[in-house]
């Protein structure tokens, strides 16, 4: 196999290093966010990422009734419970 070498200055090395940097961290970031979404329980802003919903809508759905877990403050969203109310309050057009 050829070998092919490129001369690059130090800030072009830089300049490499930190656009991979930035796409790995954006990676793990995507991964970790998507991780969760495998979870049972979710909190608002994940329940948020699973709906694909701003958190002002939520807010709304919370306020008409949407299901969710307080203990001792700590709110928590169960997935299940989560999409069967919706599939209650699903309408057919």
């Amino acid at each position: 196999m050829n070998e092919i070498t490129f001369m690059l200055s130090d800030k072009q090395q830089e300049a490499i290093q930190s656009k991979v940097y930035e796409i790995v961290s954006s990676q793990v970031n995507n991964f970790q966010s998507n991780l969760a979404l495998n979870k049972k329980y979710l909190k608002k802003y994940q329940l948020c990422q699973y709906l694909n919903l701003s958190n002002n809508t939520v807010d709304k759905l919370i306020a008409e009734g949407l299901p969710y877990i307080d203990v001792d403050g700590v709110i928590l969203y169960d997935k299940t419970l989560i999409d069967k109310w919706l599939q209650n309050h699903s309408q057919s057009r």
